[in-house]
């Protein structure tokens, strides 16, 4: 999907390592003291500082998901779509222009980090993402049942993410920059 890699982790500002705010949240839940002493009586006083560092990198890398990927996925269940899906009446060589009206997408996502020592489990932290995108003036492009590419329009979002329950950050609505035509190459199927 080329261009359109603006993801979840540029929304909600994250780069490498977590803010102190963000860490100390972190830190004080209930979920990962618990893991913290576990860690600790595994592998010695040190080996939370370290397990921690990987645990916030690899937190870090489950909000690489494209929004992109978040709209789409909404956008392929869209009942009005499925019409498209009738190769007698739009033949496969035939591109349509789909205009969408203003619209909400609501998407949620419950990643975790799975921590082992010695190849051993030995606790896990799970994540929430909330999220709320506002389209304005999108248009798909639609053939031989799938969604090709679109133009983007005006797309705003606001949303949340929570370590088990614990609101890490909140982003309020503001306008997500994606290219103003994405091309899906060989496209994604309009769910039946």
């Amino acid at each position: 999907m080329n261009d359109a890699t603006y993801t979840l982790k540029m929304f909600f500002s994250l780069g490498g390592k977590p803010s102190p705010e963000v860490k100390s949240k972190m830190e004080r839940n209930d979920p990962a003291l618990l893991l913290r002493e576990k860690i600790s009586a595994t592998m010695g006083k040190n080996g939370w500082s370290a397990a921690s560092e990987e645990i916030y990198k690899k937190a870090t890398d489950l909000l690489d998901i494209s929004v992109s990927d978040v709209l789409l996925g909404a956008w392929n269940k869209y009942q009005a779509l499925k019409k498209y899906l009738d190769k007698e009446k739009y033949p496969s060589t035939q591109s349509i222009l789909v205009p969408l009206s203003e619209h909400t997408v609501k998407s949620e996502h419950n990643p975790h980090v799975e921590i082992l020592v010695n190849d051993e489990p030995v606790g896990k932290i799970t994540f929430q993402i909330a999220l709320t995108f506002t389209v304005r003036g999108a248009i798909l492009i639609v053939q031989d049942g799938k969604i090709r590419g679109f133009k983007t329009g005006e797309i705003r979002g606001k949303g949340t993410l929570k370590c088990e329950g614990l609101l890490l950050l909140e982003q309020d609505f503001r306008a997500i920059p994606l290219p103003g035509s994405v091309d899906l190459g060989d496209g994604i199927p309009i769910a039946e």
